[in-house]
């Protein structure tokens, strides 16, 4: 590795850091659209289910499966893009031809291969959320049942159930490193390059940095560990609280299976918002820059790379295109904060100037201090404001569901 190399690879965490710093009011904009976009794809599965009047619950889903479609999945790669050019602090070259359509075509691809890893993960939980309510206990806890056939004990349901919570905690998390596997899809210049070479720079950082991308996703996983553990300290206690583990396995499941069903109550909503905005949203935001520069960083040594050691192989073309395609996502390495060049210093300036530019420094430093306390209190509003939709929304789903409880 070169020098050049360590220091774009040193770079990742201070550029992230940086952009944390200095762009609070835009990260919390992207976290404010990314969170209504969440909100808006539950919309309408709320809607035919208690407002619906007579309307099937699939319509509902499929609705919902619309919005992140057309909504959430390219509006992710917006989110990137706006994260890309706070973490390069410039606006890149970009190109404005066809931008949805490449976000779109982009996302479904991204997921798609996504998916594959999670089919497991998703076939169990389509069969406990879907058919649990459609089949007779008996014919629903059969396979459940036959489970514990297979691995040699007793045929009962709760063997079975507790083999199934492993099958489907192993599946997860299956489906969870699948994901993270093709993560430079999200944080390549789709706009630039357009899905077919958002692809091929994906495949050239996944076979060339296998180490590093390792290391990234165990770097996620640790961002992510504190939101989960809060996750886990607001819900665990309630779950317990709602089940009495002394009955036999089928009451057991049963009381666990109308917990499910049941609204959370507001307090539980309240420390959950809570987690949210103190444990999720400020690691979310650290993880999206720290993966924005490093892939940005990745490219751009890949790019130099193929086309140093394939010069004298080819025509040239094809790495001067990765060349120029990689400029546009990091077109100067972040070095400000790096070693001063090893030049001869110029003599120093007349003595009379000094007053005047330490004026103009402590003016840009007030100037500086004055812009950093107003995007505090934006981003201190922007999250007081989410906060108060997210508790609005859930205390209206919960007023509609105990409403319909009431009805004869």
């Amino acid at each position: 590795m070169t020098k050049g190399e360590e220091q774009a690879r040193t770079s990742v965490w201070q550029s992230a850091w940086k952009c944390l710093k200095n762009n609070v009011d835009g990260i919390a904009a992207v976290a404010a659209v990314t969170v209504a976009l969440r909100i808006a794809v539950l919309i309408p599965v709320l809607l035919c289910a208690d407002f619906g009047g007579g309307l099937p619950a699939w319509l509902g889903y499929a609705l919902a499966a619309l919005v992140y479609i057309f909504g959430v999945i390219p509006m992710r790669f917006w989110g990137r893009e706006k994260m890309r050019r706070m973490v390069y602090s410039r606006h890149l070259n970009h190109h404005r031809k066809h931008v949805y359509k490449k976000w779109l075509i982009t996302g479904l691809l991204r997921n798609a291969r996504g998916i594959l890893w999670g089919l497991p993960f998703l076939a169990g939980t389509v069969y406990f959320t879907v058919f649990r309510a459609r089949l007779d206990v008996k014919t629903f806890w059969t396979p459940i049942q036959n489970l514990a056939v297979l691995v040699g004990q007793e045929p009962n349901i709760g063997t079975g159930f507790t083999i199934a919570l492993i099958l489907m905690a192993v599946s997860g998390l299956l489906f969870v490193c699948g994901w993270w596997r093709d993560l430079p899809f999200e944080y390549l210049p789709v706009r630039s390059l357009g899905p077919k070479k958002t692809l091929h720079w994906s495949r050239r950082i996944l076979k060339k940095y296998r180490k590093e991308m390792r290391q990234n996703t165990f770097v996620n996983f640790f961002l992510a560990l504190p939101a989960w553990i809060g996750l886990g300290a607001v819900l665990v206690p309630y779950a317990l609280a709602g089940v009495d583990f002394s009955l036999n396995p089928e009451l057991v499941l049963s009381q666990i299976l109308r917990l499910l069903r049941s609204p959370l109550p507001d307090s539980v909503l309240l420390m959950l918002g809570g987690v949210a905005l103190l444990l999720y949203v400020p690691f979310w935001a650290l993880r999206k820059a720290r993966n924005t520069a490093l892939m940005g960083a990745l490219m751009k040594e890949s790019a130099h790379g193929f086309h140093s050691s394939h010069s004298s192989h080819s025509s040239g073309q094809e790495s001067a295109e990765d060349a120029e395609d990689a400029e546009n996502v990091l077109p100067e390495e972040p070095q400000a904060e790096e070693e001063a060049p090893q030049t001869v210093p110029e003599p120093a300036p007349m003595p009379v100037s000094t007053p005047a530019r330490n004026g103009q420094d402590d003016a840009w430093r007030k100037e500086a201090a004055r812009r950093a306390q107003e995007a505090a209190q934006k981003a201190q509003e922007a999250a007081e404001q989410a906060a108060r939709l997210a508790y609005d929304a859930a205390r209206m789903a919960r007023e509609v569901v105990e409403s319909k409880q009431d009805e004869p």
